[in-house]
This record gives structure tokens, C-alpha cells and sequence, in this order.
């Protein structure tokens, strides 16, 4: 049986090689055992052959490729897209650039119909999703009551309200002093980041999560793979992963205002049983069905099976 072959592009160029491409191609490469090839997206690629299918997963800035006019050869093999900061794209180059894959999958649902009136027909709703290995599970001691690693940036709120992060995380500290938070370190990239980020939230009782709008994001998964309770804001996007297993009070806990997740923090700070059991139940449940593995192959099956 020949081994089908997966070339998987991204640039280094801005100084990363982290977060989901590299998840990806590890997968594709380790765990599904395709021959897996890391291509930058520039120049002819002729030279390394025919591949069965292109991935392309942006991360940020990595999204886009030196060259801007490039584009993946037509090989036969099918060309597959993951936009995963399309929220972050104020030009619409993403959007332009999805035109030329024959699968698109959109980590942030509510951008689906803006990218089907575009006229692009196989675009999906794929969920962010955590690599175990990057954000894994310590069994250590509780050292914080809460913990909050993020970017400390505005966020879209809902209803045309946009609040400030570090004014929410200046409101949870004064009601809970024993409070961590941090941001990552552009001169130090293992502070807050993978490894380190887990171990701090696995020191944590609550680990405290703000989406940017209405979107889902990494940080769901991130904090699920590290086997600590995650209190996150309720959103509508929440319903979609409750339709693949994830229910609110079961495996994580939702709050709808700052008042909430103080008081829900207090409580599961002063009920280490209960949280225990959502935050193991939360856990299983990634494991069982929400790593980059399971994404993939949900890809793989769309593609393959021609799933409209």
C-alpha cells in the first residue's frame, strides 16, 4: 500500500514555529503516518513530487506568505485551508486567498456565512482544538485560586460593547487577591506559553478564560488538556461544542457577567470536590474528542467522503 503524501505549508520567517501548523504536521506525520512535508510557501515546488493533499493552517501573521501572489500548484492533490485568525485579518486577504482551496475549515463559526456568500461552497466550522503535549496535564499542588495567560488586548463583548481585558482582570484581583495573571513575552517565549503556561494553570484551582467576541477560542482546549476547571464566558458558540460532547457544568463551567465569576470562582475555590470531578470529566472528554488528532481526521473525512 503506497503512503499517501501531505505537504503542509507555513512560514518561519517571523521568528515562530509553534501553534497549530506545527501541530498539524506533526499529526499528519507521527500520529496518521502520512509522509509529511513542511514547505514554505514561496517559489517552485515542483522538485518534491506529487502530494495527495495541500494543507495551509495560518497562525497569525504566519498566515501570510512573503510572497502574497503565490499560490499552491495544481498537482492533483486536494488543497485544504484552516483559517484560524480570520478575526485578526482587517484587509480580507484570507477571504481572497480561501478562493483557491477546495476546502476551507473556520475555526470562528460566525464567519461561515460571510465566506459562503463569497461563493466558496466546502467551507466547514472546525473548532480550535489542544495539542496534549504542548499544554499538558501536571499533577501538582493548587497554588492560585484563579489564573488567567492571555493577551491583554480589547475584546468584542457583544451589542457593540468592547471592554477592556486588563480593567476585567483588574476586577477579579480585587475581589480574589490570590490571583496569577500573565502574558506572553516576546523576549522570553517560554514564559506563559505551552509548558510553563500549563504548569500554571494546573497550579490553579479556576482557570479563568475571556473569548474575544463571540469566538471560541484556543485557550478553551488549552485549558481542558491541562485537567484544571475552566470558568469561561458564555457565548453562542458554546452550543456547537455542546453538540460534540462538551457540556457547560459538566465538564467546564460558563459565567455571564463579572459578578458571576467571582462568585462561581469562590465556590468551586471553597468546593474542591466538585470542581475536581467537572474539571477530570472535562479532561476525559478532550481526550476523547477534541485534540488536533481528532480535528484532522474530521478533515480527512470531509474531504475523502465528499461530506457536504
Amino acid at each position: 500500500m503506497i503512503k499517501k503524501r501531505s505537504s503542509i505549508f507555513y512560514s518561519t520567517a517571523f521568528g515562530r514555529n509553534d501553534g497549530p501548523p506545527l501541530y498539524y504536521y506533526n499529526v499528519l506525520g507521527k500520529q496518521l503516518k502520512l509522509e509529511t512535508n513542511h514547505l514554505v510557501p514561496e517559489g517552485d515546488i515542483s522538485r518534491y513530487g506529487k502530494f495527495d493533499y495541500h494543507f495551509w493552517v495560518d497562525w497569525g501573521e504566519d498566515g501570510l506568505p512573503t510572497d502574497k501572489a503565490w499560490r499552491i500548484p495544481e498537482d492533483g492533490g486536494k488543497k485544504i485551508y484552516v483559517v484560524s485568525d480570520y478575526h485578526l485579518d482587517k484587509t480580507g486577504y484570507r477571504l481572497d486567498k480561501a478562493k483557491q482551496f477546495d476546502y476551507v475549515f473556520l475555526n470562528q463559526k460566525w464567519y461561515l456565512p460571510e465566506f459562503k456568500k463569497a461563493g466558496i461552497k466546502n467551507v466547514f466550522y472546525l473548532p480550535h482544538a489542544a495539542e496534549p503535549k504542548a499544554y499538558p496535564h501536571f499533577s501538582i499542588m493548587k497554588k492560585w485560586d484563579v489564573v488567567f495567560i492571555g493577551h491583554l488586548q480589547d475584546y468584542h463583548a457583544g451589542n457593540g460593547i468592547n471592554i477592556n481585558r486588563i480593567d476585567v482582570l483588574d476586577y477579579i484581583f480585587k475581589n480574589i487577591p490570590n490571583f496569577y495573571f500573565g502574558t506572553r513575552d516576546s523576549s522570553n517565549p517560554g514564559i506563559n506559553m505551552f509548558e510553563d503556561a500549563a504548569k500554571k494553570m494546573c497550579q490553579a484551582k479556576v482557570v479563568f478564560n475571556i473569548s474575544v467576541g463571540n469566538d471560541l477560542n484556543m485557550r478553551f482546549f488549552e485549558t481542558l488538556s491541562t485537567g484544571s476547571l475552566l470558568l469561561t464566558n458564555k457565548i453562542p458558540e458554546l452550543k456547537s461544542v455542546e453538540e460534540r460532547g462538551l457540556m457547560a457544568g459538566k465538564h467546564f463551567v460558563a459565567y455571564e457577567s463579572l459578578e458571576e465569576a467571582v462568585r462561581l470562582i469562590k465556590y468551586y475555590c471553597e468546593h474542591d470536590k466538585e470542581r475536581e470531578i467537572i474539571a477530570k470529566a472535562g479532561y476525559r472528554a478532550f481526550l476523547a474528542g477534541h485534540t488536533y488528532k481528532h480535528r484532522i481526521q474530521e478533515i480527512l473525512k470531509i474531504v475523502e467522503g465528499g461530506v457536504k
